[in-house]
């Protein structure tokens, strides 16, 4: 189930996520996905899934290849390892952990980009990534509160054991 959700998720990111952009700024369908991943089931199955729609979303752009899957890998896999300590559940969780994963993934991302380079790295992070991480935490707010209306609980309830 997980990977269909995670072909989902990339189709979503390309064909629908342009259209709902503001001025610009689109939310991260993606990192979105890998919270999720991570929350429910822990940080080994947040690291994979990270790894797995960051590498799809790097062949789609061979320049960055592994960028997004080096960043979605660890920041799937530090959600999952505080999935188990957070003291708030719902949606004003997501709205919190998604915009910092959104964050912490440019941040790793962005330094790749850039190569390192400082005033182009701020100018980016300033411009790009902190609206997008406002927005996907706005997206992932509703998501949650979609959830809730229709009874499916809180989207971070997890599956099972957790690993690692």
């Amino acid at each position: 189930r997980l990977a269909l959700f995670t072909i989902f998720t990339l189709i979503a990111q390309v064909a629908l996520v342009p259209s709902i952009a503001i001025a610009g700024v689109r939310p991260d369908l993606t990192v979105l996905l890998v919270v999720i991943a991570g929350l429910r089931g822990g940080p080994i199955v947040g690291t994979l899934t990270g790894f797995a729609i960051g590498l799809l979303q790097d062949l789609l752009t061979p320049e960055t290849l592994g960028m997004n899957a080096l960043a979605k890998s660890i920041v799937g896999w530090q959600v999952g390892k505080i999935s188990g300590q957070l003291a708030l559940e719902g949606p004003p969780l997501y709205l919190g952990l998604v915009s910092a994963a959104v964050l912490a993934h440019d941040f790793i991302y962005l330094l790749a980009l850039t190569r390192l380079d400082i005033v182009r790295f701020l100018l980016t992070f300033v411009t790009h990534a902190i609206p997008a991480a406002i927005y996907t935490g706005i997206v992932a707010l509703l998501m949650a509160m979609l959830a809730l209306v229709l009874g499916q609980g809180a989207l971070a309830r997890p599956q099972g054991g957790r690993n690692g």
